[in-house]
């Protein structure tokens, strides 16, 4: 028994290593510039403990990909929950989703590098979409009742990606990343005051 238990420990700790090595590779290189031997030679592992945790590069990378994308979804919900009132919850989640994007990670790898994946899976079967699904239902619930929440949040998860794009290929993404904050303030402000005041 303690035998498993160190043995599944072991080829636990070692699936972590590929992960964090190639998560490193795939931010400084891409996936077309990181080969399976540049990670196993970095690790320090063989090619068959790469190929025990996973089906090839493709696999590690949908691994590295949703582990990037859940840690900035997860900020973007704690974000959000820190704040009580709808539109300012609103607000701060998706200024932290914005704030991801400044983080060479989830540039290159969830923005740029994430177009690899199947549409589907960067659509209604992603993080962003579940976590923007729960920022803005609670204005369709109020102020903005009888809108369709899944039409909401495909317009606005098409608009944070056209910005994640245009902070992520700029030659200064934090410039750029205050650009887009100041454009997503007069939108957000602009749908307020259309609305007006909650009943």
């Amino acid at each position: 028994m303690a035998a498993n238990t160190l043995r599944a420990r072991r080829a636990e700790a070692t699936r972590q290593l590929l992960v964090s090595v190639a998560r490193d590779l795939f931010t400084e290189h891409g996936y077309a510039g990181t080969s399976v031997e540049d990670i196993i030679q970095r690790a320090g592992v063989t090619r068959g403990a790469l190929y025990h945790h996973f089906a090839g590069k493709d696999a590690l990378f949908r691994a590295v990909h949703d582990g990037v994308q859940v840690d900035a979804m997860s900020r973007v919900v704690n974000a959000r929950l820190a704040v009580h009132e709808p539109w300012s919850a609103v607000r701060a989640g998706l200024s932290a989703y914005l704030d991801a994007c400044l983080e060479p990670a989830f540039r290159r790898i969830v923005i740029l590098e994430g177009v690899r994946l199947p549409q589907q899976d960067v659509t209604e079967g992603s993080a962003e979409h579940a976590v923007l699904r729960a920022v803005l239902r609670p204005l369709v619930d109020t102020d903005l009742a009888g809108l369709s929440v899944e039409a909401l949040v495909h317009v606005a998860l098409g608009g944070l990606y056209s910005a994640a794009l245009y902070i992520t290929r700029s030659p200064d993404p934090r410039v750029a990343r205050i650009d887009a904050d100041a454009v997503l303030d007069a939108l957000t402000c602009t749908l307020r005051s259309s609305v007006g005041p909650p009943p």
